[in-house]
């Protein structure tokens, strides 16, 4: 019985998770911070006036897209040409 409770459970040590959670919140409000201000933005056929935090989170979303959609693209080629 002289050994039960002398280690130390995963729950009782530092909770990484909350504190990398913490840095990641911190970390975004400053983005959110520092890119508050307005930008003149040409979409081709009109020009708007956005926040530059919006215009980072579009292109973003933007690459995203491209990439998925590449992607599948590489990997319909590769299908057929194993097919072949």
């Amino acid at each position: 019985m002289e050994g039960q409770g002398s280690q130390p459970r995963p729950e009782d040590g530092t909770p990484w998770k909350l504190i990398v959670f913490g840095v990641l919140a911190a970390y975004a409000l400053l983005i959110v911070v520092f890119n508050r201000e307005q930008v003149e933005v040409s979409f081709v056929f009109f020009s708007a006036r956005i926040s530059l935090l919006v215009l980072i989170l579009l292109c973003v979303g933007i690459g995203f897209a491209a990439g998925y959609l590449f992607d599948q693209l590489r990997d319909r080629r590769k299908q057929r040409a194993s097919a072949q």
